[in-house]
């Protein structure tokens, strides 16, 4: 994919260029009140503005973290057209603009200080045509699949209800799904979007293909989705097993799980929790096969050589099951600090690492979770230069989370030791679990080029807020 396929290629994509660049340390431009009104007449939703009654929740996010910022509006979208009105206001009037679908983002970039925020939660229908699934941007995880497995259906996702699926699939999409079926945005095969310059855009394979590449793990960085189309899978019922270990064992069970996890059966999914609170917890998470829940909890058991203080397993429909393994999962107003390491091996040597940081923070008194997710099975299908996520021959996500921290500042610097302490082994970060100061380098990796082209085509005066600014 060469720069000039992308400006005058098939897919036809050609950005008008600006004369300035908006960094994220730029004010917004002041809009006159009569421009403002001229806005609210052209949308069939809402505009709410900074001093009106109904603000302060319109631009509330999940994390109370971000109470504080200051969008200068909230584009309450009420239909796809409302999108391509409020982004052509933004770039008419030189204000940044960030996407609220969810409203997850560990910095806070759906709800951006100075920005024109447009809210698509709206945006939340599904339409189902045999196994081609399309819906609004934004619906939630669990209520797409809550909707789709009224038809035996379900999509590939991570296990917190409450994320916006497009966002989830435009940063990647790792989940319990993924070893068998690839990742969420493996599953996409089209959306409509409107690009920072107002124009709307059809993308997939044939259509704007370097658009449908961004998508596929740097989406936030392309425009604004209304829609997404996907391949779905089936509904299928599932094996739950959760597996307490000792602390002390933790190292041990997690060089086990590395070990073992790649030569699993592909519709086996298992990821290690090891969590500081009064001391260390080690929990593994099962999801398999119904009927293969006993049997598989005996192979991780065998490749820990160590035995469990705890053993719980339910068979559940797919539904029940992905409401189960997300009933640990944050609600509204909790604050949650994170991050995450991308390593290539997880040998014991990064076990150590790992679990010697954790412990490191429990020492102190204080709380936090690192949770170790697989990259392999059905990820590892697609090449690591196919799609803009880089990481598809790598061993695990590392994911470093603290929840309902005080103050947040100290929360990230614990990660950013922890970052540090595994910075040897690790080849980067994952989107989405973005940190303050990733960057394009280290969430892309070999990438990094080809989404700066892509970036620099798309949106040349940097006005779009996706949390990545440099």
């Amino acid at each position: 994919m060469s720069r000039r396929s992308l400006l005058h290629g098939a897919g036809g994509l050609v950005v008008a260029g600006s004369a300035g660049v908006i960094s994220s340390g730029i004010a917004a431009a002041t809009v006159d009140p009569k421009a403002w009104d001229g806005l609210r007449r052209r949308l069939q939703g809402a505009l709410v503005l900074s001093g009106e009654p109904d603000y302060g929740s319109a631009k509330k996010l999940f994390d109370s973290r971000f109470d504080g910022n200051a969008p200068v509006g909230v584009v309450r979208v009420a239909v796809p057209e409302d999108v391509r009105v409020a982004v052509t206001f933004a770039r008419d009037h030189g204000l940044p603009i960030a996407a609220r679908s969810g409203g997850h983002s560990f910095v806070g970039a759906s709800a951006t200080t100075g920005a024109l925020v447009v809210d698509v939660r709206a945006l939340d229908g599904v339409t189902v045509d045999a196994d081609r699934v399309t819906v609004g941007a934004g619906i939630t995880t669990f209520a797409a699949q809550s909707e789709l497995s009224r038809s035996g259906l379900a999509l590939p996702t991570g296990t917190c209800h409450s994320l916006g699926l497009v966002g989830l699939t435009l940063g990647g999409g790792l989940g319990v799904d993924a070893r068998r079926y690839g990742m969420t945005c493996d599953r996409l095969v089209a959306a409509d979007l409107v690009l920072p310059n107002g124009d709307p855009m059809r993308a997939s394979a044939t259509e704007a293909p370097e658009v449908f590449w961004m998508l596929r793990g740097a989406g936030g960085a392309t425009g604004i989705v209304t829609s997404l189309t996907y391949r779905a899978i089936p509904a299928t019922s599932k094996d739950v097993v959760r597996l307490t270990f000792p602390g002390d064992r933790a190292a041990r069970v997690l060089t086990g799980w590395a070990q073992w996890m790649p030569a699993a059966d592909r519709a086996v999914y298992a990821r290690v929790d090891i969590v500081a609170a009064d001391g260390i917890r080690c929990e593994v998470l099962i999801v398999c096969p119904a009927g293969a829940g006993a049997r598989t909890a005996a192979e991780l058991i065998a490749a820990a050589a160590t035995t469990p203080t705890a053993q719980d397993e339910r068979t559940l429909s797919h539904l029940d099951a992905m409401r189960d393994i997300g009933r640990d999962k944050p609600t509204p107003g909790m604050t949650r600090v994170a991050g995450a390491d991308v390593v290539e091996h997880l040998s014991p040597a990064v076990a150590d690492v790992i679990v010697d940081a954790i412990t490191d923070r429990s020492r102190v008194g204080a709380s936090g979770l690192v949770s170790i997710e697989p990259i392999d099975g059905a990820i590892r299908d697609t090449a690591p230069g196919a799609t803009a996520f880089p990481w598809r021959s790598h061993a695990a996500a590392v994911e470093w989370i603290v929840r309902t921290p005080d103050p947040p500042a100290e929360a990230h610097r614990w990660i950013g030791s922890a970052n540090r302490a595994l910075g040897p082994h690790s080849a980067g970060g994952y989107l989405n679990h973005v940190q303050p100061g990733d960057t394009v380098d280290r969430c892309f990796a070999h990438n990094r080029a080809q989404v700066q082209i892509m970036r620099r085509a798309l949106d040349p005066e940097r006005r779009l807020r996706w949390g990545i600014d440099v």
